[in-house]
């Protein structure tokens, strides 16, 4: 009897003292429902480091496997993640020789969203800048404006078959003033700045000089090496620069032209438009590229 009693006293003994041992021990609960006991020794914001009972061999772990740890100072760390699934909180638990917890807290911050704005501009829209108009070399402010309504218009009422809409000059020069661009600040903005101001995806520059053609000498017969007499104003020879922009300011399109015409001697009225004719040539060679 008695030996029965010492022998149930031994047991319940090493019972206490195991349970008193687990107390003393973390449990550290993974995602796959594993429970280890052991002692956490180190915690950082990608694993775990922890000893088993009885050993000094540390062990890691990563936490994007574990669901939380309970020390056995009674407080519990969870890895779960927020709402927005981004990592709400990290903790970083440092032990001591002494076995005392100091623990720092840092906010893993969430990134902003990044939201697209768009290029600034209007696809399938289309404005023609102010041109250039200059006659012998010298600028033109009349005939640049006149030219620049003939393109607009000429571009707004044959591209009726392209997807394409043709911003009206007025509407093109005031964005252009309200964003304090004048006609010298032309050449030295940036074509997607100029995009942007007018809200367009596609940008016509053109310039044009309009120079004095002299005729050619002709002999008066086939034995007679005398000539006539050539007049300054006999013709007219035009050079035209036209460059269509695109997408984020990329040049699509460019083209030179030179045209001379002649309108006999003296020159009337005629010469005064007689741009036109060039022009429009240029622009349904625009038109037929299919650059636009």
């Amino acid at each position: 009897m008695r030996t029965l009693f010492l022998s149930i006293a031994m047991v319940f003994s090493l019972w206490a003292l195991g349970q008193g041992n687990a107390a003393k021990n973390d449990i550290v609960f993974t995602k796959t429902g594993e429970i280890i006991q052991g002692k956490v020794v180190k915690v950082t914001a990608s694993t775990i480091s922890f000893t088993y009972p009885g050993e000094t061999l540390i062990n890691e772990i990563g936490t994007q496997n574990l669901e939380k740890i309970v020390f056995s100072s009674g407080r519990t760390q969870s890895f779960g993640t927020s709402s927005a699934g981004q990592k709400a909180e990290e903790t970083i638990t440092v032990f001591a020789p002494n076995d005392a917890v100091q623990q720092k807290e840092t906010t893993t911050p969430i990134p902003k969203e990044e939201i697209y704005l768009g290029p600034g501009y209007e696809e399938n829209k289309l404005s023609v800048i102010p041109l250039s108009f200059t006659k012998n070399g010298t600028y033109d402010k009349d005939v640049s404006s006149q030219m620049t309504q003939f393109v607009t218009d000429y571009l707004a009422q044959k591209n009726q078959s392209l997807p394409i809409t043709v911003q009206d000059m007025m509407t093109t020069i005031k964005n252009l003033v309200d964003s304090n661009v004048g006609f010298r600040q032309l050449s030295q903005t940036p074509i997607d700045r100029l995009q942007q101001i007018l809200k367009s995806e596609y940008i016509v520059m053109v310039e044009v000089n309009e120079s004095s053609a002299k005729a050619e000498k002709k002999d008066s017969g086939f034995f007679d090496s005398t000539t006539e007499p050539a007049s300054s104003e006999s013709g007219l020879r035009y050079d035209i620069e036209l460059i269509v922009y695109g997408d984020q300011g990329a040049e699509k399109y460019s083209t030179k032209f030179s045209d001379e015409r002649s309108f006999g001697s003296p020159l009337g009225n005629a010469h005064q438009e007689g741009w036109k004719t060039a022009m429009q040539y240029v622009l349904d060679q625009v038109l037929a590229s299919g650059n636009l």
